[in-house]
């Protein structure tokens, strides 16, 4: 039985990690292609030492690559992933299964599954929950689409942790896009906090007490939060727009300060402070519920 070959489209630090982790859990052949690499742009350097570390074999064109893998993850940046489906379908292609990890929308996804379906090549949208240097190719992944079950099948035994989750192409990246407005916020938020912390010369402090605050189970810190935003939005509004006075004075633009006053702004619109006399809903689901009525969002 001929071994299976497992292709990269893209080899950043998706492919570089997580075939880093699947070669020293035991998987065979690993290849990849980078335009970037083929290309010899200002990445090459750091494509090729990669590679060679990991145990990849780099191949020179996208049509050798496609002729040679049984099972394909792309991992380009999401603007060019339904481009790169489109050219890589005007080549013949030996895989079977199809993998796309991008963050690509949903849209996006559902048509690529709908492309290789016309080719008799199975689908998987694939969406990475955690950081790659931390995890390794043990991230954990939420997958969807025609194969996402065999995808996890193949890729479990080499210690991969794929969960499935119902729908179609495109389930997955939706939930990875809705998380990814925390994430990505709670980066570009430290990022200006520590800038103003260091200005104000309180990093350490700042540092310790709000990981003080945070140390509890991160469920009761959002549905406090959370909750608390219907009661005491129009004081923190004013709280943090103080906040953005001080920063300017010390040279910092405030623009993810901004963007939280605009937010508690139209919470306090809401005018359920006087409604729920101060006093915040216990659960989520009360949260939600006042969300619907007021038309929130």
């Amino acid at each position: 039985m001929k071994a299976m070959t497992l292709g990269f489209l893209g080899f950043g630090e998706v492919g570089y990690y997580m075939s880093r982790g699947l070669k020293k859990a035991g998987f065979g052949r690993i290849i990849a292609y980078d335009k970037a690499f083929s290309d010899g742009g200002s990445f090459a350097g750091t494509i090729g030492s990669r590679a060679a570390e990991a145990g990849v074999e780099l191949v020179s064109s996208l049509q050798e690559m496609l002729s040679r893998a049984d099972v394909i993850i792309s991992a380009l940046p999401a603007k060019y992933s339904l481009d790169a489906v489109k050219e890589i379908l005007g080549n013949p292609v030996a895989a079977r299964l199809f993998v796309d990890v991008s963050t690509a929308k949903p849209e996006a996804k559902k048509k690529m599954e709908e492309l290789f379906g016309g080719k008799e090549i199975k689908f998987a949208d694939g969406a990475m929950l955690g950081p790659l240097p931390t995890y390794g190719h043990t991230v954990p992944v939420i997958a969807s689409g025609s194969g996402a079950a065999e995808w996890a099948e193949m890729m479990t035994p080499f210690g991969m942790k794929i969960e499935l989750v119902e729908g179609p192409a495109g389930a997955a990246s939706s939930i990875k896009l809705v998380r990814s407005v925390f994430m990505k916020g709670l980066e570009a938020l430290l990022v200006e906090t520590f800038l103003f912390a260091k200005k104000s010369g309180a990093e350490d402090i700042v540092l310790e007490s709000i990981a003080e605050t945070l140390k509890v189970p991160f469920q009761n810190t959002a549905q406090r939060m959370i909750a608390a935003d219907l009661v005491h939005a129009e004081r923190r509004a004013f709280e943090v727009g103080e906040s953005m006075d001080l920063m300017k004075d010390l040279g910092i633009e405030p623009i993810m300060a901004q963007a939280i006053v605009n937010r508690l702004k139209k919470s306090a619109a809401l005018g359920t402070r006087e409604e729920l006399g101060g006093v915040p809903p216990k659960t989520l689901p009360e949260v939600y519920e006042i969300w619907k009525r007021k038309n929130h969002c």
